[in-house]
Formats: structure tokens, sequence, C-alpha cells
């Protein structure tokens, strides 16, 4: 352990060995910090939590409480805990929130304590005094001062906060308190019990009674300590703490002057020297004589009207006594003849029941056979119905998996018929509207477009951002949600000069040549459409999947995913997925491997309205320059690549251009939020790489025909 001064631990004295003392450690400090370590200290500083302390001064006796700064000493293997030297500390009590020390002299010296404690104690009497004293039981159980035996001169110590140490354990904090030794007495206190201040002013009196004139001087100075006290109240709007203290005094003393008969006689033996006080008693004890006479003679006649009244009530007792011995006599006399005809009555009715009982155990019998042979046939036929059971489940799924060949051989008949029969022109497909001269924005201003949006929440500026890295690196975000359609319009607004494919999936798109050329005709799709669309010059195609889980879409989502991170589809066609049901199980294991993007509460509830207040030369709609998308730098991609080395992460050699885009575009757009985006996408891909590439999952069957749209 450090010897830092904050650094050390408190325990108990179990035991003692010549000049060394066994401490079991309750808590340890640690740069300030008091903890009870003493459910842990046996894991902590091993024989069973005690260390071993080789200088203590004071010396310790067991009980004691020490303070020490253990380190490991020994062999190895043999090491323990021991301390140079301890420092032994004190019970604590801070009693300074009383409203005076006198109080707590009455608590500790007069009314005592119920706390049962013995030994040594500190207790602080003011804000900066404390005394030392040791306390003890009294024989009405409370605690008390009993050393030291002279209380009239108790040394008082400064009071220093800096070694007052509050030890927490399981029932509740301990104070102590380490002295100083090298601290020098403060001051003394006058602490005597009122028994021992009134002998002290009674010795006094008895001294000076031969002088002239003593009592009367006696009493003119109480007469001018009351005149003070008096002085000092009517000064004062509210009584003075002191002056409630010495009024306190002062009754008390006077309780203590009638219950000590030795002391009130010394008292009285001083006051009857007086001739006028002898005058005055002798007065009032034939004034207090006469009231005896009279009280004794009212007590007499009350004593002996009382025990009139005694005798009566007992003559009273007596005859009532000998009344209820005759009633229970009676009443026991009829009470046992009653119990016999009782226990007549209980017999025959005993033996009609045994001969009932006899007769019911004999029909139980009959009927736990029958019960058994219903059982046994109950069984067989629960066999039976099991067994039917099984045979129906089995026949159910044969029809249902002959069902399915049916349904599927029949839409595969009606699929032949209809291309057999369809027209040789190619069908049209309604077309998509030009940009209506939007204007081209960079990469790099993409961030202050969407920041200035006032149609998106703080929440929805972040999952814009992200969902346009997402879609310009590559990748096929699937976005679910109470507000898509509004999210896909300003992304179509950002980087699709405010248009945007929307591609219903229906359950023909089983392949992914079916996203493409319809299965029928061979025609192109509208999604086949806009991937023609972008051989133009600066054309930018925002496309959306909707209804995807009623497709088979797991058959070919992954597929999609692959191709527009390895730029086999152009990457100026933007693809994203739309959920508003949650998918089966098959499609959300698929869906695990892409990027996901809530858009709820992505738009400002108010954004309609400044839609709605912008003029037509305020034109929010922007195309995408593609041309602003460079590739990243080596020294950037080199440092991405690095620092995912780190996280344990790691990029294939095929996934290398697409890590490339993916760190310029994050890098434009989300700025300091980049490097996590990175590391997540890249761990995503990470994920799905190392689950394999999964099986297409296509039914087993092949279309084969020529120009088909379908070569699953």
């Amino acid at each position: 352990m450090s010897n830092d001064s904050s650094n050390f631990v408190v325990g108990v004295c179990t035991r003692t060995q010549g000049p060394s003392a066994f401490v079991e450690v309750r808590a340890q400090s640690i740069e300030g910090a008091m903890t009870d370590i003493s459910s842990s200290s046996h894991n902590l500083f091993g024989n069973n939590g005690e260390i071993e302390v080789r200088a203590v001064r004071p010396a310790l006796k067991p009980g004691d409480w020490v303070l020490a700064r253990p380190t490991l000493e020994g062999p190895p293997k043999r090491q323990r805990y021991v301390a140079a030297s301890g420092k032994r500390l004190v019970p604590f009590e801070d009693l300074s929130d009383l409203y005076a020390p006198e109080a707590a002299r009455r608590l500790l010296v007069e009314t005592g304590r119920q706390d049962g404690f013995a030994g040594d104690k500190v207790f602080r009497i003011s804000a900066s005094d404390m005394i030392e004293v040791r306390m003890a039981l009294s024989p009405d159980g409370r605690s008390r001062i009993a050393h030291p035996k002279d209380l009239s001169s108790l040394p008082v110590w400064p009071y220093q906060a800096d070694r007052h140490i509050r030890v927490p354990t399981s029932t509740g904090p301990v104070d102590l308190l380490e002295k100083d030794a090298a601290a020098s007495q403060s001051g003394f206190v006058n602490w005597s019990s009122d028994a021992d201040y009134l002998a002290q002013v009674i010795r006094s009196l008895a001294s000076e009674r031969a002088e002239d004139g003593a009592l009367k001087q006696v009493a003119a100075l109480l007469f001018g300590h009351v005149a003070k006290l008096e002085s000092s109240l009517s000064e004062a709007e509210r009584l003075d703490a002191r002056v409630g203290q010495e009024i306190m005094r002062s009754r008390r003393l006077a309780d203590v002057l009638k219950s000590r008969d030795d002391l009130l006689n010394d008292f009285m033996n001083i006051l009857r020297s007086d001739p006028e006080l002898r005058a005055q008693l002798a007065a009032r004890t034939e004034e207090l004589a006469a009231e005896a006479a009279q009280a004794r003679s009212e007590t007499l006649v009350r004593d002996r009207t009382a025990a009139l009244e005694a005798d009566l009530k007992e003559r009273r007792a007596g005859g009532e006594a000998e009344i209820a011995a005759t009633l229970r006599e009676l009443e026991a006399a009829e009470l046992a003849a009653m119990t016999a005809r009782l226990k007549s009555a209980e017999e025959a009715a005993l033996a009609g029941i045994s001969a009932k009982k006899i007769k019911l155990e004999t029909e139980v019998e009959l009927l736990a056979e029958r019960s058994a042979q219903i059982a046994a046939q109950s069984a067989a036929e629960s066999g039976r119905v099991v067994e039917m059971q099984q045979l129906l489940r089995a026949i159910d799924a044969e029809l249902a998996g002959r069902k399915d060949e049916i349904d599927r051989i029949v839409r595969i008949e009606s699929l032949l018929q209809t291309r057999g029969n369809a027209a040789t022109e190619r069908a049209r497909v309604p077309g998509i509207r030009p940009f209506d001269h939007a204007q081209p924005i960079a990469v790099g201003e993409l961030a202050a477009w969407v920041d200035s949006s006032n149609l998106l929440s703080a929440a929805g500026k972040d999952r814009c951002l992200r969902a346009l890295t997402e879609l310009l690196s590559g990748d096929l975000p699937v976005l679910s949600g109470s507000e898509i359609d509004d999210f896909v319009a300003l992304l179509a607004a950002a980087v699709g000069g405010g248009r945007h494919v929307s591609f219903d999936c229906d359950p023909t798109i089983i392949t992914f040549d079916d996203l493409w050329v319809r299965p029928a005709s061979g025609s192109p799709t509208l999604l086949g459409e806009a991937l023609a669309d972008c051989a133009g010059e600066g054309a930018v195609r925002m496309c959306v999947l909707r209804n995807i889980d009623r497709s088979a879409a797991h058959f070919w989502v992954e597929t999609l995913a692959d191709k527009l991170r390895t730029r086999v589809i152009p990457e100026n066609l933007l693809i994203c997925l739309a959920l508003k049901e949650p998918p089966d199980e098959a499609l959300a294991e698929a869906l695990k491997r892409l990027p996901s993007i809530d858009t709820t509460g992505a738009m400002e509830r108010a954004g309609v309205i400044a839609a709605l207040a912008r003029s037509p030369a305020d034109r929010l709609e922007r195309r995408i320059d593609m041309s602003t998308i460079e590739p990243a730098s080596a020294s950037a991609a080199a440092e991405a690549a690095g620092r995912l080395l780190v996280e344990d992460v790691q990029i294939g050699f095929a996934d290398v251009d697409w890590f490339g885009r993916l760190v310029t575009v994050a890098s434009a757009l989300l700025k300091k939020d980049a490097e996590e985006f990175i590391l997540v996408a890249a761990r995503r891909r990470a994920a799905a790489e190392k689950a394999g590439t999964p099986s297409n999952g296509k039914p087993g069957l092949r279309v084969i025909e020529s120009g088909g749209g379908s070569n699953a």
C-alpha cells in the first residue's frame, strides 16, 4: 500500500503478541475515499483479513481501533501484510450542536447516556474544544464519566477536524479520532456534579460562619446574582441561552439540595445559627405542628372509615363465594347426568355409522375396479386417436405439397401460354418526366443543403445525410417508418432533380432479372427504363422498390445490393427499398445485412407550410453531379483502413473500390461522424462476408425460352 497520507486501513485489534498487535481490517481509505471492506478483507489481505502492526503508541488492547499503512513483507509465496507502526484511534462523538456546553455536562455527568458505552471516548463540546474521558456503567444502567475523578479542572483540547475519521460499517458509520500527540492543552472546564458543587458552597459557608454577618453577605451575593439575571432578561426581547442555562442550573441545584439529606442538614444548621432565622423557624414549626395535628385527625377518621368499609366488603365477598360454590356443585351434578345421556346416544350413532361405512367401502371397491377398466379402455382409445391424428396430419401435409406443385405448374403453364401469345411489339412503359432544369449540386454541397432545409427535423437531417451517404457510396438502404413517402421525395429533391421512380413489386418478381424485364412479354419494366435512361449524359435516377415483401425478395435482394456495391449497376442509378409491414423470416434474415433507416419523426410538422410558401424561383430540386465524387486519396483510404484494423475489422480486396468511395462520400457529408459511420458500414460488410454467399432460394424449376425475362 502507498505511503500517501490519504491511503491507509482501519481495523480492530483482535490479539497481541509481544510488542506486535494483530488487527482485523474493517475499512480502507484510498486517496481520501473510505470504503467498507469488512466482508472482503480476507481476499485483499489474506490471513483471515488480519495484518500485523509492530509498534503502536500507546499500547493496544483487544477491541481498540487502529490506523495503519501495511506493506507486503516476506519471501515469495509466504508474503503477508505488516505495518511498521500504527496509531490508536479513540471513539468520537460530536456534542457541539447542543445549545450550550452545560447541556453536554448535564448529559455526561448527571443524566447519563443510555447507549451502554464503557471505555475511553472523545467528545466535542464546542466548535473548537473537545475533552477526553473514560465512560463507565452506573448501577442504574446508564453510562457516565468515571475518569478523571476530579471534574472541577477537566482538561480541554483543541478540536482538529482533519483528524476526525468516519468508518463505514454494515450497521452504520463509526466516528473515530486520531489524537495529535503534539497538541497542547487549550484550557480547563469545571464539570463538577451538582452535588459536589453544593457541597463546596456549604463548606464555604461553614468556614465563614465564625465571621460576623457572613450569612447576610451570602444573601446579598445571591440577591445580586438574581438581580443580574433579571436585568439580562429585561434587556433582551427573548431569553438568552446563557441566562437560561444559569436559571436551569439553579433549579437543578435546588432539586439536589432537596434530595441530599446530608447537604440539607448542613445548610439548615448554618441557617439556625442566625437569631432572626431561629425565631422564624420556631413560629413556622408551631404552625406546621397545628397543621400536622389537624391532618392527623382527618387521616385517622378516613382510615377508620376505610377499615369498616373493607370489613363489610370482605363479609359480602364470603357470602357470594358460598353461593357460587353451591351453584357450581349443582351445575356439576347436572352436567354429569347430561354427559352420560350424550355418551349413550353417541355409542348408538357410532354403531350405525360403522355399518354404513362397511357398506360404502364395498361399493367404493367395486367402483375402483370399474374405473380401472374404463381407464384401460380410454388409454387404448387415446392411442388410436393419436395414430389417426398423425395420419391426418401426414395426409394434410402431402395434400398441401401437391397443391403447391399443382399451383406452380399452373402458373408456369399460364406464363408459357401468355408469352407464346404475346405480341411482338414492345409493350409501352410510362415514361419518366424530365428534370425541369434542376440545378446540379456537388457532393460537398449536400451537407449544407440538408442543414438549411426547413422540411426536416433535427433528427431527420442526420438520417437524411446518412441515407444520401449510403446511396452515393453504392449501398442499398432499407427505409421504414410512417414518413417514407415524404423522406423519399426529399432525397429525390436533393440528388434526383425532384423526380423518383417508384417500382411496386408483385409476386411475379421472383429473380433478379425480373426487376428489369417483364417475365411475360420480355419488355423492360419501369426500373429497366430508368436503367436505360441512366446512359444519358448527366442523367441521375432515384428509384424506390416498394412492397418487396409481396415478392420473393429474399431471392434477389442480396444480388441487387452486391451489384450496386461493385458498380455493375451504373452509379447514377440510386436505389433504396421501402418497407411498411414487417417482413417474413426469410426476408428479414436477408435485410439484416443491409443498412436500415427509420423515417418516423424525420419531417418537420410545419414543413409543408414552408414548401407552399416557397416562390417558383426558389426551387429546392437539385441534381447530383456524379463527377464531383472523386476517388479517395491513397493516404485517406489507408488511414481509414488502418483504423478498421485497430478495431479488428478487415476489408476484402473485392470491396476496395466500394470502400474508397465510402470514405470519400462519408467524409464530405458526415464530417466528424464519418469515422463512426465507416466503421459501422465496414462491420456490416464483414459480417455479411463471414456469413457466406446464401443460397439463391430459387424454386426447383427452370423456364427456358429464347429472349425470356427469367433465367432462374
